[in-house]
């Protein structure tokens, strides 16, 4: 082998020795962070209990309107509400305050900070009103760590009972009967939001018309008109917030328009191609976009039909898609007489 040869070899191992070092150094502090945002949960909690939170101011908002954190019904909004805003709420009326920080500090100069808080407010919350975590007699609520695997949250058991099918609760989050019984930080943000919100139910299904995907896409439906909101990028803000605000929007934005192109891509698949003109439509009447467009482009999105081989524009500004009829739309856009699908 070449001397050449033996140093190149070296230096690989020794790159992936430091590789090694930086996954281990990585999965540790992970574990510790997992483990402390627990911690965090029972810490609010416990401060709830002497006293350590105002609540007046939130359930004072218009959004709110309460006299009692556990007379809020979270399944039931008002109109433009959705439930991330009153998480919001609760976490700079509240937490924060109970902290001694301020919203905007903590969004300006200790951001990191303040998305820890705002991960476990939703918990935090189910906690406070279920009052849900299980103390052993030496006041602990928390499993050994083992190996890799980070603490965990002991609950009591019998609050398996707030939710309406016990059984199935049991079946998600206590399959093996234990008292108390152990939930991750993500099954505790699953089980925090079940107790707040529910699981999507369902009259039974006597419609044979209804089909499985037809009640997905209703679920999926609900979920983005209550809980899906863009990253607000506040004008105030230092230029690293803002920065990071923006970035975290633009990925939202890009996720959003995957999600809306795949959809489009299987009505298209299932040739569907109606549905998809009424998508087009629906596009090409909104005034905010047909301003947009307008101002900013020398194009525009029409329907255009030939007259004697001129092209003739097609009037679709008063198209209403909740009202018109298929007949309607086919007659607007000159439907021919033999449609090829």
């Amino acid at each position: 082998m070449k001397k050449n040869e033996v140093k190149t070899i070296d230096q690989k191992n020794l790159l992936i020795a430091s590789i090694d070092k930086d996954l281990s150094d990585f999965v540790s502090g992970k574990i510790k962070g997992i483990t402390l945002t627990l911690g965090l949960v029972n810490k609010l909690t416990r401060l709830n209990k002497i006293g350590g939170f105002d609540l007046s101011s939130f359930l004072r908002d218009k959004i709110i309107n309460s006299n009692d954190l556990k007379n809020i019904d979270w399944k039931v909004t008002p109109d433009g509400v959705t439930h991330n805003d009153r998480l919001r709420l609760f976490l700079n009326l509240v937490i924060i305050p109970a902290l001694k920080y301020t919203t905007d500090d903590l969004k300006k100069n200790d951001p990191f900070r303040f998305e820890a808080l705002r991960d476990i407010t939703e918990s935090v919350i189910a906690s406070v009103i279920h009052n849900f975590i299980a103390y052993d007699s030496e006041g602990s609520c928390f499993t050994d760590p083992a190996g890799n695997q980070p603490a965990q949250l002991n609950i009591i058991r019998s609050k398996l009972t707030l939710f309406k099918s016990v059984e199935e609760a049991k079946a998600r989050y206590n399959s093996k009967g234990l008292n108390p019984f152990p939930l991750s930080f993500e099954k505790l943000k699953s089980f925090s939001n079940e107790l707040l919100l529910g699981r999507s139910s369902r009259v039974v299904n006597n419609d044979p018309t209804i089909s499985k995907t037809n009640e997905k896409l209703q679920d999926i439906k609900k979920e983005i008109a209550s809980n899906i909101s863009f990253t607000q990028v506040d004008p105030k803000a230092t230029e690293a917030v803002k920065k990071l605000s923006e970035v975290k929007k633009n990925n939202e934005v890009d996720e959003t328009f995957l999600l809306v192109t795949s959809i489009i891509d299987k009505l298209l698949n299932e040739a569907e191609f109606t549905t998809v003109q009424k998508i087009a439509l629906y596009i090409a009447t909104k005034k905010n976009f047909v301003d947009f467009q307008r101002t900013n482009y020398s194009s525009s999105l029409e329907f255009i039909y030939n007259v004697g081989n001129q092209p003739q524009k097609i009037d679709i500004k008063d198209i209403d898609l909740k009202e018109a009829t298929d007949k309607l739309i086919a007659v607007t856009l000159k439907e021919k007489k033999v449609i090829n699908k």
